[in-house]
């Protein structure tokens, strides 16, 4: 199966990583549990989501930037991080990330590449 873009957008950590989309604290804890780190999407991140984020395999937030908390809490615990993507709309309490004609569930495997700013469906 080909990867689709689902969204471009600030690379504010380097990296690439594979795994199921996130949308809470609970989910991304449940994921690493089970051996499957997640890629975990937000709107922002701040001090109280650092559990989550040392957790995840990637984060990806829709506001911020390079100074955002997520961004540097991801350089600093070597995440890969996709910031400044404001044409997601993130539909938490449905499971579900849309980007322009592009919708992805709660589970289903992303990757996210920072070195070329994207977030793919697998």
């Amino acid at each position: 199966m080909s990867e689709r873009l689902v969204v471009k957008g600030l690379g504010a950590s380097p990296g690439r990583a594979t795994g199921p989309l996130a949308f809470s604290a609970t989910t991304v804890q449940g994921f690493a549990a089970k051996g499957t780190p997640a890629v975990f999407v937000c709107i922002e991140a701040g001090a109280e989501d650092a559990e989550s984020i040392r957790a995840c395999a990637a984060l990806v937030t829709t506001r911020g930037g390079l100074t955002g908390d997520g961004a540097i809490m991801a350089r600093a615990l070597g995440k890969p991080c996709l910031t400044s993507c404001g044409v997601v709309i993130v539909r938490a309490r449905e499971g579900l990330l849309e980007a322009g004609d592009v919708s992805v569930r709660e589970g289903d495997s992303v990757t996210l590449d920072a070195a070329r700013g994207e977030l793919l469906a697998n």
